[in-house]
């Protein structure tokens, strides 16, 4: 390998940014200015240098001498969010004068050792951090994407949740109280964040189920108490034939074994949310509405022996 190749991967094992200081400490300038040249480097500020074939948000962090955080963050970690953020995010320290490079977004934050992993914030402190920006549909997403990776663990991010303090903790500890890692992607996640809000039932995400003549199944959510099935159905997780054809057979599966199935569009979740939250409340009233009242179990009669 040659000093220009040694040089880049010296960069990825970094995270891809380094400072130029730390560069001259493995490789000479001239190998540095001929990497330039090749175009497998790139000067991101003064001082500061970046992979060409960098994450966007890493660069972004590089340039500003900060960590890709939030949004950004998570899609690092290799979780999506429910939206593609349209800038990136970086956290920098509090009070520092930073120039904040284009399509970038600056949060200004003193961030302990153990919150940060290389350039990017760590997980625990990248789902809290989304908890406290983004909506709650988008937050539970996150959170639910971190949990379902097994790169944060539930009790943990409680634990961390309820000891915060500040501006958020409520919503924070909202997202960590409801976050699960059976939540298959962000747009169900979103879903189960329309059924929360409607403030009725009790849905649990990807329950197995076997049906006649299908066999296992899992819908979206499920409320198997009142047997009601709510399912995300959107061209992005169910975008080809035979996924519609699968879709369909567990639609008509569901309604044969008695269950009551609504079925909710992207553009009905991420759009409307207080509408899917209304319907979800009216079929779970209806459901309640039909439901025999539960049994009174009445203490037994005592009798009190008689005295001779």
């Amino acid at each position: 390998m040659d000093d220009v190749g040694a040089l880049a991967d010296e960069l990825a094992r970094r995270g891809g940014v380094a400072s130029r200081a730390a560069l001259l400490r493995c490789a000479s300038r001239g190998t540095l200015e001929r990497a330039a040249a090749g175009g497998e480097v790139v000067r991101l500020a003064r001082g500061a240098w970046g992979l060409a074939g960098a994450p966007p948000a890493v660069l972004a962090a590089g340039a500003a001498r900060g960590v890709a955080s939030h949004a950004s963050a998570a899609q690092l970690w290799m979780v999506e969010p429910l939206h593609r953020p349209t800038r990136c995010s970086v956290t920098v320290p509090r009070h520092a004068h930073r120039r904040c490079p284009p399509g970038t977004r600056l949060h200004y934050a003193d961030l302990r050792a153990d919150e940060v992993d290389g350039p990017v914030t760590a997980p625990l402190r990248t789902v809290l951090d989304c908890s406290r920006s983004l909506p709650f549909p988008e937050a539970l997403g996150v959170a639910d994407g971190f949990l379902r990776r097994g790169l944060v663990d539930g009790a943990e991010l409680r634990g961390a949740a309820a000891a915060l303090r500040g501006a958020g903790r409520a919503r924070i500890i909202a997202v960590a109280d409801a976050a699960d890692a059976r939540s298959d992607n962000p747009f169900e996640s979103a879903l189960r964040a329309a059924a929360l809000a409607a403030g009725a039932g009790f849905f649990v995400p990807q329950v197995p189920l076997v049906l006649p003549r299908l066999g296992l199944v899992r819908p979206d959510l499920l409320d198997e108490e009142r047997r009601i099935a709510l399912e995300a159905d959107s061209f992005a997780w169910h975008g080809s034939r035979a996924a519609l054809a699968r879709d369909c057979e567990r639609y008509d599966a569901l309604v044969v074994a008695g269950f009551a199935v609504l079925r909710f569009s992207w553009e009905q979740v991420v759009g409307r949310p207080e509408e899917v939250a209304a319907l979800i409340r009216a079929l779970v009233d209806h459901v309640d509405a039909r439901r025999p009242p539960p049994q009174r179990r009445t203490k037994p009669l005592r009798v009190r022996p008689t005295r001779s």
